[in-house]
C-alpha cells in the first residue's frame, strides 16, 4: 500500500512538472510572439517615417530646380536605387505627372472642352478602346445631369446597377475613379493608366516628357520624321520653350494644342526595406510658381 501511494506520488509530481515546463514552454512561446509583433510595429513605424522622409526630400529636390523648363535630364528625374539608411534601403522615384492627359481638362470652366475631347479620344482609339467612353468620362467630372451622348452616363445608369452609387459630377481625384465609370473595366483600366492621370487644376502636356502615343494624340499634324527626331534629341536636348517646341516640329500652334516644357504636379513614390518590413508610398506633389510644394494627397502603394 505503502509503494502504491509513493508510486501515484511519484507519478502525479511527474505530471505536474510536466504541466509546468509546458505552462512555461506556452508563456515563452506568447512572449516571444508578442516581441516579434512589437519588433514589427516598431520596424514599420521606423519604415513610415523614412518613406514620409522619402517624399520630403523629393519635395526638396523639386522645390530647388530653378530651371524654367522640366526635363528627363534634370536631377529629379533621375531615380534612387537602395539607399541604405540605419537598418533600411529606401528607394524612390519622381515622375511628371503632366507628361500624361489630365483626365480632369475634359471639362475647363464648366464646360466640355473640345480640343482635350479630341485628344483623350484620340488616345483612346491608339490602345484600341472605344471613342465613345470619353463620354462617359465627361458625365461623370461635369456637374450635370445631360448625357453627353449615346455612350455618357449619368445617375439613372449607376442607380440601376446590382451595386448602386450616384456619378461624381466632379472632378476625379485619382485616376482610379476610372474602375466607377460606365464602359472601364479592368483591362481598358490598364491600357490607358501609363498615359492618363486626375489633376485638381487645368494642366497643360509637358512635350519633354510626354510618350509618343500622348504627343501624337495631342499633335496628329506633326510630321513622323521630326516628331521621332525631337524624341530622340529631347533628353539631351529639351524644348526650352513652346515656340522652340512649334519650329523643330516645323509647324505653328495652328490647333492651340495644350502643350508646355514646364511642370507642375510631380508623383512622388518610395520604396523602404525596413528589416522584415516592405512597404511602398507615393505622393502627388504640387509645385507653385514660386517653387513651393505641397502635397495634395498621400497613399500606400499595393
Amino acid at each position: 500500500m505503502i509503494r502504491r501511494s509513493r508510486g501515484v506520488a511519484a507519478v502525479t509530481a511527474i505530471l505536474i512538472v510536466a504541466v509546468a515546463a509546458s505552462a512555461a514552454a506556452l508563456m515563452l512561446a506568447q512572449q516571444s510572439a508578442m516581441v516579434d509583433q512589437a519588433f514589427l510595429i516598431s520596424s514599420r513605424a521606423q519604415a513610415d517615417q523614412f518613406a514620409r522622409a522619402g517624399i520630403d526630400w523629393a519635395r526638396g529636390v523639386l522645390q530647388q530646380d530653378s530651371r524654367n523648363v522640366d526635363s528627363l535630364d534634370e536631377g529629379w528625374a533621375k531615380p534612387i536605387a537602395a539607399l541604405p539608411v540605419e537598418r533600411a534601403l529606401v528607394s524612390g522615384a519622381i515622375g511628371d505627372e503632366q507628361g500624361k492627359f489630365n483626365l480632369n481638362n475634359l471639362v475647363r470652366g464648366g464646360a466640355a472642352s473640345a480640343k482635350d475631347i479630341r485628344i483623350f479620344e484620340a488616345l483612346l482609339a491608339a490602345q484600341g478602346l472605344p471613342a465613345e467612353l470619353s463620354q462617359a468620362v465627361r458625365d461623370w467630372i461635369d456637374a450635370d445631369s445631360d448625357l453627353s451622348g449615346p455612350g455618357g452616363a449619368e445617375d439613372p445608369y449607376y442607380l440601376s446597377l446590382a451595386r448602386p452609387y450616384r456619378a461624381a459630377n466632379a472632378p476625379m481625384a485619382q485616376v482610379e475613379e476610372l474602375y466607377r465609370v460606365r464602359g472601364f473595366d479592368a483591362a481598358a483600366v490598364a491600357k490607358l493608366r501609363p498615359f492618363v492621370t486626375a489633376l485638381p487644376t487645368e494642366t497643360d502636356i509637358n512635350v519633354n516628357t510626354a510618350s509618343e502615343a500622348l504627343l501624337r494624340a495631342a499633335i496628329p499634324v506633326a510630321p513622323n520624321g521630326l516628331l521621332e527626331k525631337f524624341l530622340r534629341e529631347r533628353t539631351a536636348k529639351p524644348a526650352t520653350s513652346k515656340a522652340d517646341f512649334w519650329q523643330r516640329l516645323q509647324l505653328s500652334d495652328r490647333d492651340n494644342a495644350p502643350v508646355d516644357v514646364k511642370s507642375r504636379f510631380f508623383v512622388v513614390r518610395v520604396q523602404v526595406a525596413q528589416d522584415e518590413v516592405e512597404l511602398a508610398s507615393e505622393a502627388l506633389v504640387n509645385r507653385d510658381d514660386s517653387g513651393k510644394t505641397a502635397i495634395v494627397w498621400m497613399r500606400p502603394r499595393y
